[in-house]
Formats: C-alpha cells, sequence, structure tokens
C-alpha cells in the first residue's frame, strides 16, 4: 500500500491538473488516517477555497497552522480566503504576518495590494503590487493589477505600459484587454482602444464594460447607432450597471432622443440615488430648457455638492449644475457664488494634475508667435501651400459661436461639418522633427521648405477626405486653432477661415460658467480668464496685419440679430451657393459633442446676448483684465 507522503503527492498532481474531486477525496483519505497531518488540511482548504466554499476553507487552514505554527504560504493562502470574504483588515494582517516570514512571498503582496486596493489605499497597494513584480516578474497578474491601479491614479501612460505587459504575459487575460483599451480612451487613441475592445469581447462576449467602452471610441457622427448598439447591448448584460446606462443615456441625448435620455438617467438613479453622472446629465438637459429638474432630483444635486466624502471632481460638477439652475431661474448671485465654488475645486483638480495657467508663459507663447510669423516669413512662403480649397476653419475663443457656426455650414448639402479636430495640433507637434531641428515650434517655421509644407497640407487634406469623400467643403470647428493661422494660411492658401467673435466680457462669463470636458485652466479664474482672452486679441490683430489671406469675422450678436443675412454672408464667403436648411440648422441631425450639443438644436435665440451684466457685481477681476488693453471700456 502507497506510503501517506506518496499519496499526498500523487493528491497534489492532481490538484495541480485540475482534478478536484479526486485530490480532496485522497486529502481526505489521508486526513482520516492521520488528522493532523498539515498539508493535507491546508491544500484541502485552498481547494475548498477554489470551489468557493470560503468557511471551511478558513476553518481548513486555521487548523493546519494550529498544527505547523507560522508559515508564509498557509497564511498567504488565508489572505486569498479572508479576500474573497471581503474581510479586507484580516486579509492584510495575514498577509503581513507571511510576508514576515517570508518577504519575498509574491503572492502575499498581491493578496496585500488587493486589499488595499479594494479599502481605496491606492499608493501603498501600488508599492505592494511592485513588490510582487519585483519578486516575480512573469507574473502577468500581478502588471495587471498595477496597470489597474496606476489608471485609477490618473497615470496613464504608466498603465498603459503596466497593461501592455501584462498582455504580453497573459494574451487571454479579457479584463486586461478592456482595460488597456480603456486608457486609450483617456489619451485620446481612439484605434488602438477599439482594437483592444474588439478582443476583449472576443475572449468574453459577456463583459459589459467592454461593450460600453467600446461604444465610446466611436466618435464619427456616422458611428452613433453602432455606438447605441454597444451601450445597449452593455445594459443588457448588466441591467444595474450605472456606468452603462449613463453611457446609452448620453448617447441618446446626443442625438436629441430626450425622451428616452431621461427614462435611461432615471434608471440610473433608481439604481444609485446619488450619482454624479445622471444627475449632470438631467441639469444639462434642465438648464437648456427640456425639462425641470424633480424635487428629488434637486435635492440630490445639493446634497452631492457639499458631500466632503465625494470627490472634487463631482462636487464641482454638481455645483456647476446648480449654477447653470439658478440662472435659468434668474437667481445670480447664487448661480454666482455656486459657480464659483465649482471653479475652486475645479483649479485645485487641476493643480494636482500639475495643470496650471501661467500668465507669463502664456504670454510669452504669444511673442514667440508673432516673432515667428512675422511679413518676412510670409514673403519667404508665399507659394508654398496646397491648392485645395477642402477645408473650413472656424476659430474664436471657446463660447464664442464656433459650434453654431458651424451647425448652419454643416446643414449645407456641400458641407461636412467634422467637428473639433485635433489634426493641425497633432502635425505642428510633429513639426521640429520633420524638419530636423531642435528648435520648437514656432520657432522652427524659419526653416519650413515648400515640400515640407506640402506634404503636411497633404496628410491634414487626406484626413479630411476620410471623414468624408464627396463634401466640397469640410469644417474643422477647433476653436484654438487661432493659434496656428500662421502655418494653416502658409498651408492652406485656398481654405477658408471663419474667426467667431462674441462680446469679450459674455464670453469670459459663459467659459467661467462652462464645466468643460478637458482641462482649461484659466477658465477656473476670472483674472486668468481675461488674461487669456487679452493675449488672444493681442495675437489676432498680429494676424489681421499680417495673413496674406481674407479671414471672415463673424459677431455672435449680428448672427443672432439678424440670422438670415449674416448666414447668406457667411456661406457666400465658403464659395457656396445659399440653401434655404442653412436657416433651420437646429433640424440637422448630426452629433455635436461639443458643451453646445443641446443649444444647436434650438431656433435661434438672443438670450444670451448681454448676459454678463446680471454678473457685474461680481466680475471685477475679469473685467478690470478686459480694460487694461481697451477690449471693454468704462
Amino acid at each position: 500500500m502507497p506510503t501517506i507522503e506518496q499519496r499526498f503527492a500523487q493528491a497534489f498532481q492532481l490538484h495541480q491538473s485540475g482534478r478536484l474531486a479526486e485530490a480532496e477525496t485522497l486529502y481526505r483519505g489521508i486526513l482520516h488516517e492521520s488528522p493532523k497531518h498539515s498539508e493535507s488540511l491546508h491544500l484541502l482548504g485552498v481547494l475548498a477555497s477554489q470551489t468557493g466554499h470560503y468557511p471551511a476553507a478558513e476553518e481548513l487552514i486555521r487548523q493546519a497552522l494550529a498544527i505547523s505554527g507560522p508559515n508564509s504560504v498557509y497564511l498567504s493562502n488565508l489572505a486569498s480566503v479572508y479576500l474573497s470574504l471581503g474581510r479586507l483588515e484580516e486579509t492584510a494582517k495575514q498577509a503581513r504576518a507571511s510576508l514576515q516570514l517570508n518577504p519575498n512571498n509574491s503572492s502575499a503582496h498581491k493578496h496585500l495590494g488587493a486589499a488595499l486596493r479594494r479599502q481605496g489605499r491606492l499608493s501603498e497597494a501600488e508599492a505592494a503590487y511592485r513588490q510582487a513584480i519585483q519578486i516575480k516578474p512573469t507574473d502577468g497578474d500581478a502588471w495587471y493589477s498595477l496597470g489597474a491601479i496606476l489608471d485609477r491614479q490618473g497615470k496613464l501612460q504608466e498603465a498603459k505600459t503596466h497593461l501592455q505587459e501584462a498582455i504580453r504575459l497573459s494574451p487571454n487575460n479579457a479584463q486586461a484587454h478592456n482595460d488597456l483599451g480603456s486608457v486609450f480612451l483617456a489619451l485620446g487613441d481612439y484605434d488602438p482602444a477599439a482594437v483592444h475592445l474588439r478582443e476583449a469581447i472576443r475572449l468574453k462576449p459577456d463583459l459589459p464594460y467592454a461593450h460600453t467602452n467600446l461604444g465610446l471610441t466611436y466618435r464619427d457622427p456616422h458611428e452613433i447607432g453602432e455606438a447605441e448598439r454597444c451601450f445597449r447591448e452593455a445594459v443588457r448584460l448588466d441591467p444595474k450597471s450605472v456606468v452603462c446606462r449613463n453611457n446609452l443615456a448620453d448617447n441618446l441625448k446626443l442625438q436629441c432622443r430626450i425622451g428616452e435620455a431621461v427614462a435611461e438617467y432615471r434608471e440610473s438613479l433608481r439604481l444609485e440615488p446619488r450619482n454624479v453622472i445622471a444627475l449632470a446629465g438631467l441639469s444639462k438637459l434642465a438648464a437648456e430648457g427640456y425639462r425641470d429638474l424633480t424635487t428629488e432630483e434637486a435635492k440630490a444635486v445639493g446634497e452631492v455638492a457639499v458631500d466632503q466624502r465625494l470627490s472634487a471632481d463631482d462636487r464641482s460638477r454638481m455645483f456647476f449644475a446648480l449654477a447653470a439652475t439658478c440662472d435659468r431661474a434668474g437667481h445670480y448671485a447664487d448661480a454666482f457664488e455656486y459657480c464659483r465654488r465649482a471653479n475652486d475645486l475645479r483649479r485645485e483638480i487641476d493643480r494636482c494634475a500639475g495643470i496650471v495657467y501661467e500668465p507669463a508663459t502664456f504670454a510669452s507663447l504669444i511673442d514667440r508667435l508673432i516673432v515667428s510669423f512675422s511679413p518676412q516669413y510670409f514673403a519667404r512662403v508665399r507659394g508654398f501651400g496646397t491648392n485645395s480649397d477642402l477645408p473650413i476653419f472656424v476659430l474664436g475663443v471657446m463660447r464664442s459661436g464656433t459650434t453654431l457656426v458651424e451647425q448652419i455650414l454643416a446643414s449645407h448639402p456641400q458641407v461636412y461639418g467634422a467637428g473639433e479636430l485635433y489634426d493641425m495640433a497633432r502635425l505642428i507637434g510633429g513639426l521640429s522633427a520633420r524638419l530636423q531641428t531642435k528648435m520648437e515650434f514656432p520657432e522652427c517655421v524659419s526653416l519650413l521648405d515648400q515640400a515640407t509644407a506640402q506634404a503636411v497640407a497633404g496628410e491634414y487634406i487626406q484626413s479630411l477626405r476620410e471623414l468624408s469623400r464627396d463634401a466640397v467643403r469640410v469644417v474643422d470647428k477647433m476653436p484654438t486653432n487661432y493659434f496656428w493661422l500662421g502655418l494653416i494660411a502658409t498651408m492652406f492658401p485656398k481654405a477658408r477661415i471663419i474667426h467667431c467673435r462674441r462680446d469679450p466680457a459674455d464670453t469670459c462669463l459663459s467659459c467661467y460658467f462652462q464645466d468643460f470636458a478637458s482641462p482649461h485652466p484659466y477658465t477656473s479664474d476670472l483674472q486668468h480668464m481675461g488674461h487669456y482672452y487679452r493675449q488672444y486679441e493681442r495675437l489676432m490683430a498680429h494676424w489681421s496685419m499680417v495673413l496674406p489671406m481674407q479671414v471672415f469675422e463673424l459677431r455672435y450678436e449680428d448672427l443672432t440679430n439678424d440670422q438670415e443675412i449674416v448666414s447668406r454672408r457667411l456661406v457666400e464667403f465658403c464659395g457656396l451657393s445659399w440653401d434655404d436648411r442653412c436657416l433651420r440648422f437646429n433640424e440637422n441631425k448630426r452629433v455635436v459633442r461639443t458643451a453646445s450639443s443641446l443649444q444647436v438644436r434650438r431656433p435661434m435665440y438672443t438670450s444670451s446676448v448681454g448676459r454678463w451684466k446680471q454678473y457685474e457685481p461680481f466680475l471685477g477681476p475679469l473685467l478690470d483684465e478686459l480694460r487694461l488693453s481697451g477690449v471693454i471700456r468704462g
């Protein structure tokens, strides 16, 4: 008859090969003969944990420890059991006890990291997982967990690196593919995001977050139906997920399907009454006049805004929502106070992320642009550009009417509205490398040659053609393209440039009240907002003197006061015949992804003109800055 050790070795082999029932029979046979066989007790406990019998697993491993005395492996596996039971303090305690006996137990470091992560102690969890990887660099699970923690901390580039390594080590980890796709999304890299999210779905078709994240990769207006399909599949897979429902609601709101969007937001609130995304979505619809907040919704917004246990980002969003609600109701003092508190929080969030507005640095950039794009520069580069008249650039300070102008043009059957494209900024960011110089932009334009200018222009035109094969004109509505007007004029001498202007105080106040999706640090401080606007005016004054092409200046107030005359001039400037659909821009169902997406669904209105006067008593720092250069008077 085989000895106990021989039977134990056979049981262990069966256990490792996944034949759990046979292994269990042998372990129990050994314990019947030798009740104090600690290794069999321990592994029978591990087996119980693997099959979900956690209380039994705890008891068995504790019995093993009572017999064997302190044992790093046993303690680590006990920590794993407590982790499965959600007993996080005990998990950490047993993992630390294991590590005292053997600091090189990588599993104990992972269990400790998992407990700390679930307690929200991310920095400590990060350190634990780094130790696990240092001990066992081939552990794909540890790389994945560390990548997920780095993602939660906003360390996106590091997260990307660690998740990529996790996938290299464990290519069938669907969750790692999903999380890497999510990181690429946050970085704005939609193509690689989609690749990893589709792989996550292939590996695990019932992973709801992979479907909802894949929906977020569809940015083209023509793909909004495909995005909706992804969001609906995510909700089908996990009807109780507020994230999936909120993404579906946001998608429906973009399509102006207000009733359906409200229904999804409300279901999301039923599942989680204080979830910020749904409250912000409903508040946005209320601020734009599509509905009123219910008493319960308004109460929830107010409670979340002052709940110190919530993140600064969540509270900031709710204060912006309260500001918009009070503004619509005409309670201007309350609206401004809520807006001030929202921006104070937003400024601190940006500061912690290393995003700050430095007036001297920004003014220096404007100086450098003015020096680099001199009359002599334009004389040198005359004739460098492409003959294409495809692009229309709609630009200006944010909240100056750029979305409205694009919507009018995109309602013309020969025009494609591409929205806010990052192509110009990306191409300019690579200009120094193309020119093989260490000089940065804008100084590097002194080396610009015709071949490089036409190559860059050709790439941009190609990217527009990929968006629309048939359009006569394509609108790039990135407001900050005004920075690049010198190069735009060089590369696209036949392009149409629309410069949107609006009352400076109205423009700046609207920026201050807007909860932007991406950081714009100057908008959260009135004095900084005024300084930024003055520098913009200074640069535009320079462009008006040196650009070798016409710029169409469109004033928001003129457009709202005499819609048809200004719209006809706009369309004529773009070299197009008139089409009455440009007057019915609000009927255009194209997807608009900017802060004005709901506003352009309404007919032309004038209620935003002179809005700043309602807030004049609170705008001292802004108005003082604007007066410095005569942008406003009085």
